[in-house]
């Protein structure tokens, strides 16, 4: 993949048109996250904080749409990624799931290993329901699942994750974890299309060096503006509720909407 191609999926799936919208919709559904005495932070600060939060799982969703278009390149067949329901009826989705002519391959892709025990317990238990799933679908392949996570730098569960592995006794099922290029290079043996991905991140992290992430003032300014008049569309009820004598939204207008400039358009 040429790097102007990867930079032009990574815009589109993080850094879209519609951040500003989805950010002012955020504040809106949930003002009291945004103010109150028992905040050190204002308003505008926590909106930073929200905008960093919403590029990091975007960036994470970006990452599995692009391991996906790289194990199509190697001719695997993929797989419908909602997978089933588990035992409570709960619809499972793998973030990657394909096939050869002798097995089934699931992924489990996160971007660093570094959960706290609740999370990394449920994460591992998502795994084993899967792979349940997977054998009642395809009974006489073999499935190799793994979890992946990509960044090597932190491994903080991996012994916790190792010892659940080794209490696997299906013969039909090979459970592996693998950090950074280990999936490439043990699962896949394609060590050039990880250096592919991490010369593209590189350069990318390079071109970005000098950019620092900001909201645009919601007072004021044409973007907030005109996100504004699509919530007004399709979400009527939270303007009526951003203009209302309730205090939390009187609070929020204080905050970040100090002259109403942009909401008298409203």
């Amino acid at each position: 993949m040429k790097y102007e191609l990867f930079e032009k999926k990574l815009n589109d799936r993080v850094f879209t048109q519609d951040l500003n919208y989805e950010i002012l919709l955020t504040v809106l559904k949930n003002p009291k996250r945004y103010i109150g005495l028992f905040r050190i932070t204002n308003a505008k600060t926590k909106l930073i904080q929200n905008l960093t939060q919403s590029c990091e799982i975007k960036f994470g969703n970006f990452i599995e749409d692009i391991l996906s278009e790289y194990i199509n390149s190697m001719n695997y067949e993929s797989l419908d990624k909602n997978i089933g329901l588990d035992e409570e009826g709960n619809k499972l989705s793998a973030d990657q799931v394909f096939k050869d002519q002798s097995q089934v391959y699931l992924i489990e892709q996160k971007i660093r290993d570094d959960h706290d025990s609740t999370k990394k317990r449920g994460q591992y238990a998502n795994l084993i329901k899967k792979i349940r799933l997977l054998k009642q679908k395809f009974p006489s392949q073999k499935i190799k699942a793994c979890m992946w996570f990509c960044d090597d730098s932190l491994k903080k569960n991996k012994k916790y994750y190792e010892e659940q592995i080794s209490n696997n006794t299906d013969l039909q099922v090979e459970i592996s974890i693998f950090y950074g290029k280990d999936l490439f290079e043990i699962l896949f043996k394609r060590m050039d299309i990880w250096q592919e991905l991490i010369s593209h991140l590189r350069t990318n992290k390079e071109k970005r060096s000098k950019e620092i992430l900001s909201v645009p003032d919601f007072d004021t300014s044409l973007e907030i503006k005109e996100a504004l008049l699509k919530i007004k569309q399709d979400y009527p009820r939270l303007i009526k509720s951003l203009l209302s004598s309730k205090a939390e939204f009187v609070e929020l207008r204080r905050e970040l909407f100090p002259t109403a400039l942009n909401l008298k358009e409203l």
